[in-house]
């Protein structure tokens, strides 16, 4: 919440207030008639761009963000970005999600998992549930489009001493065939593509699935969102900046479209260093009838729905036939 404070208020006009200075290069003078030179005037110091920059961003009437349009994502596949991302962010503090093994023993119940399937983790991040699930005696595989998060996950897969394969690749761009025997995209990530993506992505997780194999989806449910605009200030320390490295002042915006029903996330980055970043995001939020027409789409069927999570979040559980 943007910090409020009163303004310093002008100091009354004094007759025999003592004179300002001469400007730089003028002479004064002194009381014995002298001319004496005026030492430099002194530069106020700048109150930087960056931050006058932030002001416009708060202050300005633009015009509102069209979700899928002017704004789609992060940018996950920059590793710098992704890779600072995965590290710092905690799911838990952030979207106060369950912990990972309460997550994955859903996931095993809700997917009928037996020993050694073949579990492909969609958009799979820091690789935590395929790590558990592989701790297991699943064999799994983890897309992700991110460097940061793929790097991660094979660094702590091989700690461990496991076989995990993770692969650095756009989940709308896979084209497996009967591979799997159960597959899930947890953290609502149905949400972070559009209606039209979202039916793109779970045709091609179905044709990846062998009959008969499940899936679960996790997505935003419309019912929980809240309409109204938000506007938050904060100032993030070095070690907990999603965006940057090192601390920063931080404008975050949630611009909810009723319309689209989806909403655009937008952070304003003053760091201590550097001029002011950008970042946006847009998020879907679906009904469950939304979700079943994709997955119908998809040439999957409805097994049922179920809580998400994290508060907000639902889950669709599909079956290929």
């Amino acid at each position: 919440m943007a910090a409020e404070g009163n303004a310093p208020s002008p100091q009354t006009a004094n007759p025999s207030a003592t004179a300002a200075p001469p400007a730089n290069g003028a002479t004064a003078q002194a009381p014995n008639g002298a001319a004496q030179v005026a030492a430099p005037a002194q530069t106020p110091p700048s109150t930087g761009g960056a931050l006058e920059e932030l002001i416009r961003a708060a202050t300005g009437r633009k015009e509102r963000p069209k979700p899928w349009v002017d704004v789609t994502s992060y940018p996950w596949a920059d590793e710098a970005f992704s890779g600072r991302f995965v590290r710092r962010a905690n799911y838990q503090e952030l979207y106060g999600m369950k912990e990972t093994g309460e997550e994955v023993d859903e996931l095993i119940g809700l997917l009928n998992i037996r020993p050694k399937a073949r579990v492909l983790d969609v958009c799979s991040g820091n690789g935590r549930h395929a790590i558990a699930l592989a701790l297991r005696g699943c064999k799994m595989t983890g897309l992700d489009i991110g460097p940061g998060p793929v790097n991660l996950a094979r660094e702590t897969s091989r700690n461990l001493g496991l076989a995990v394969d993770y692969r650095q690749v756009d989940a709308l761009s896979i084209s497996f065939e009967d591979a799997y025997d159960a597959a899930y995209l947890t953290c609502a990530g149905l949400s972070d593509f559009s209606p039209t993506a979202a039916k793109d992505l779970l045709t091609r997780i179905g044709r990846a699935l062998v009959p008969g194999a499940m899936l679960v989806a996790e997505f935003l449910d419309e019912a929980s969102v809240k309409p109204s605009d938000v506007r938050t200030w904060r100032f993030v320390a070095a070690d907990a900046s999603l965006f940057v490295d090192g601390g920063n002042l931080q404008l975050d915006e949630r611009l909810y479209d009723g319309d689209a029903k989806s909403e655009v996330i937008r952070s304003y980055v003053v760091p201590t260093q550097g001029a002011m970043q950008q970042f946006a995001r847009c998020r879907q939020y679906y009904k469950e009838d939304d979700v079943k027409g994709l997955v119908t789409a998809a040439s999957m069927q409805t097994v049922g729905f179920h809580a998400g999570s994290a508060p907000g979040l639902r889950k669709v559980v599909a079956k290929k036939g």
